[in-house]
């Protein structure tokens, strides 16, 4: 994963020589890109007593790296090394008292080394009481402290918030190397009764954030008994408790609802211009239907990353219930 991160590597490898690194950190980047590589990364750089600067064989400016033989290298792949702490929750949210943990963390003495580091792996997490309770640190940073925040969504972090950290964004494989990893993908799986309008409806559409899916062979066979399960509800009200199952489950979730019903209008206005028969024209689903249907998820995903809280089952509920009210209206 760290190759598609060599640029970042590079840069931050400058300014780590040059001692001009920042003291708060956001790496951003969807599943799969590389981001989770590059925070360990730097952290095993950040506590290493003796770094090696190492070329890359294929040349370019020389990346700094951690020794791995020294005493805190050796605590660190054990876990044991005293000056890191890992904020991470097995709640659904990341509290004010996880924040605070951190705060008296770095309030303390360095017990091995001379630098103490804080990774939060889930920043998006945050409840806005929490994210309050961290702008403290960013405003007032104690010498020799780093903080690495990780997020798969910029836009769910407050403001004040990322304008006090310096933030580097992970691109994964684009281009051809993406619609190759794509065919491989879509010729290994298994095929389901719908798998052929699921592969069509991946090539229809892509993009990075549907790397998850293209990369992974489980998290695309759940895609595609999403998209299954998505196409039997709207079209025949099959399916109900299975969708909301996994609406309720997986994060990818509401993101492949917007990615399938845009693709399903995509679909109704390229084969109204070819003349050809579309599915959802079949099942007397309009492209007016459709973007009702877009617009009411469009509404439930801003309520999920709005409210970090939100009961994610009643708002699944409450989805299906109007998407089922706007293809099959009570008359």
């Amino acid at each position: 994963m760290l190759q598609m991160c060599r640029e970042k590597q590079v840069q931050l490898s400058r300014q780590y020589q040059q001692n001009t690194l920042a003291h708060a950190i956001i790496i951003q980047g969807i599943e799969g890109s590389g981001q989770d590589a590059l925070a360990k990364w730097l952290i095993e750089l950040l506590i290493c007593q003796n770094p090696l600067s190492i070329t890359h064989p294929n040349g370019g400016e020389a990346v700094s790296e951690a020794c791995g033989q020294c005493k805190s290298c050796l605590l660190k792949k054990t876990d044991n090394y005293p000056d890191h702490l890992l904020l991470n929750t097995d709640n659904k949210t990341l509290g004010v008292d996880d924040i605070r943990r951190g705060n008296a963390f770095f309030e303390k003495t360095a017990q091995l080394g001379t630098v103490k580091t804080i990774l939060i792996p889930q920043a998006q997490t945050m409840t806005v009481a929490a994210a309050n309770a961290l702008l403290k640190t960013l405003e007032e940073p104690t010498p020799n402290s780093y903080i690495v925040l990780i997020t798969e969504d910029l836009d769910s972090l407050l403001p004040t918030i990322v304008s006090r950290c310096a933030l580097y964004v992970i691109r994964p494989i684009i281009g051809d190397a993406l619609l190759a990893q794509l065919n491989v993908s879509n010729n290994g799986y298994s095929q389901g009764s719908n798998s052929s309008m699921v592969s069509e409806q991946v090539n229809a559409y892509v993009n990075l954030s549907q790397l998850p899916e293209l990369t992974d062979k489980a998290i695309y066979q759940e895609f595609q008994d999403f998209s299954e399960n998505y196409l039997d509800y709207l079209t025949q009200g099959k399916s109900e408790n299975k969708l909301l199952s996994q609406i309720v489950d997986s994060k990818h979730s509401l993101r492949w609802l917007e990615k399938i019903t845009c693709n399903l209008l995509r679909e109704y206005y390229l084969n109204n211009i070819t003349g050809k028969s579309s599915m959802m024209a079949n099942k007397q689903i309009s492209a007016q239907v459709l973007n009702q249907i877009y617009q009411a998820i469009i509404t439930s995903n801003k309520l999920i990353k709005s409210y970090l809280q939100a009961n994610r089952q009643f708002v699944g509920e409450q989805l299906l219930m109007t998407i089922n009210d706007i293809v099959r209206p009570s008359i």
